[in-house]
């Protein structure tokens, strides 16, 4: 296939869907670009083959005018130093989940998933249709010397596993829990431990105690992960990510660089991972579940009422209290709950009320 002719079909589907010192700066060998991409998760797994897929794109659909090395989380620099590997130089790209960049800025955790907030579909209508990509470039990571894409989302996630039931919030004090972003921020104000671990150390800190329990992403990712031979209580909805944005993030300077074609090049096929990720757990989460259950003792739970709504109206005055800590972050979540209003009105006509009328239909395959 012809190089331009590859490039007209990625592109459709992106719309639908050495030593260290040697790596500090982008090689440039007659108008080519050679890129290194350090990721905060590792090779194995769904986010990893997502990388990987990305950085394929890149290379065939530029005729290998760009190519990207991809190092993994802790082949190059240790999963939650992707972003100062950038900032620093070492690499133009990197890979990860926005609020797992907290201590870098006000701000950047409203992006990748607010408690109670937008689900994956409107956290991609906000990002594509709604200015969210600009807001959040301006807001978050822009004054980082970075340029912000959506490559990636979780959907909704599970509520997270337990060593003991939890059945109200006073279950919650003094509980040891991995949770990032925002969520973790809510659950601290009744008096839990959170906890920050990059996903390689989320299971030897529950297998020793470390922590009492942990949200990681959902079936699929979770029973790849092992959880579920530590602990078996499994709870649902994940209030505190209903929708969770991964982020490729650049070195603005060298982003700037790109010419126009390389940037479009870029920018699809961040959006073609970000629907392949999405789809992918979307299509493969019931089936593990049912594993979970069926197969390996997972108690499945949901929360309770009390909790829900209870964690519920924290959240709406953690939440503003959070987003006025800058003029950035209060910009930001301002845009996201105006955003929000719209779209809790018209997925309450449309979604909410299909997925209730679903259930009357009763089909079976013939």
């Amino acid at each position: 296939m012809k190089r331009r002719d590859f490039f007209t079909k990625a592109g459709a589907i992106g719309v639908a869907a050495a030593t260290t010192s040697a790596l500090a700066s982008p090689a440039i060998a007659k108008n080519r670009k050679q890129w290194i991409a350090v990721s905060a998760f590792g090779k194995a797994g769904l986010l990893g083959q997502a990388l990987n897929q990305f950085v394929k794109f890149v290379k065939d659909a530029s005729g290998g005018r760009m190519t990207i090395k991809a190092y993994h989380g802790g082949e190059l620099v240790k999963p939650f130093e992707a972003l100062d590997a950038v900032q620093s130089g070492t690499a133009q790209m990197g890979y990860g989940a926005p609020y797992y960049w907290h201590g870098k800025s006000d701000s950047i955790s409203f992006v990748a998933a607010m408690p109670y907030g937008l689900t994956a579909q409107e956290q991609n209508a906000w990002c594509y249709y709604g200015g969210g990509i600009e807001i959040s470039d301006k807001t978050a990571y822009n004054p980082l010397g970075l340029k912000f894409l959506p490559m990636g989302n979780t959907g909704n996630q599970m509520g997270g596993w337990y060593k003991k039931p939890i059945s109200t919030v006073s279950d919650l004090k003094g509980l040891k829990f991995r949770m990032p972003g925002l969520g973790g921020q809510i659950l601290k104000t009744f008096g839990t431990n959170v906890v920050l671990l990059p996903g390689s150390e989320v299971l030897p800190a529950l297998t020793s105690g470390a922590i009492d329990g942990t949200e990681w992403i959902g079936p699929a990712a979770d029973m790849g992960k092992g959880l579920f031979k530590v602990v078996k209580n499994y709870y649902y909805p994940g209030w505190h990510e209903p929708g969770t944005i991964l982020d490729g993030f650049f070195d603005l300077k060298e982003w700037e660089k790109l010419d126009s074609e390389l940037k479009q090049i870029v920018t699809r096929g961040a959006a073609a991972t970000n629907m392949f990720i999405l789809s992918k757990f979307q299509a493969i989460n019931n089936t593990a579940l049912q594993k979970l259950v069926k197969n390996e003792g997972v108690i499945l739970n949901s929360y309770s009422d009390e909790l829900i709504n209870a964690v519920g109206v924290r959240a709406t005055e953690v939440l503003p209290e959070a987003a006025s800590k800058s003029a950035n972050a209060k910009k930001l979540y301002n845009h996201i709950i105006k955003f929000r209003s719209g779209m809790v009105e018209w997925s309450n006509y449309a979604e909410a009320n299909y997925l209730k009328a679903r259930m009357a239909a009763k089909f079976k395959p013939i």
